[in-house]
């Protein structure tokens, strides 16, 4: 009977732990993907990685993930300490930004990912 017990509340402490983490200032964001982008609101935070795949007008660039393209608006001074390529992996913090007509995100930070 103790073995049982025990064996169980093993079970129980793994299956906890691995859900188990630090949420809350510092603590990694959740990526999200560009298609999944559809589904949010206004203004929900993401977090993409990907490529920019190139500029397509001033402060607008075109990004892609595994799962598609995207327009970000990513402002000058974001980009100005860091060297950003196609291939250069990349992390954007941000918010969806919906139109009538068009999706996009406003990037708050972007980042090198290695």
């Amino acid at each position: 009977m103790y073995q049982k017990i025990t064996l169980l509340f093993v079970a129980l402490v793994m299956s906890v732990s691995a859900y188990a983490g630090f949420e809350g200032p510092g603590a990694p964001a959740a990526v999200t993907t560009v298609v999944s982008i559809n589904d949010l609101n206004d203004d929900d935070t993401v977090t993409l990685e990907g490529n920019l795949l190139r500029k397509i007008q001033k402060e607008r660039y075109l990004f892609k993930d595994k799962t598609g393209e995207i327009e970000v608006e990513i402002d000058d001074k974001k980009l100005r300490d860091i060297k950003v390529t196609p291939e250069t992996p990349i992390r954007i913090t941000g918010e969806v930004d919906k139109d009538w007509f068009s999706i996009s995100v406003e990037a708050d930070s972007v980042e090198i990912i290695d």
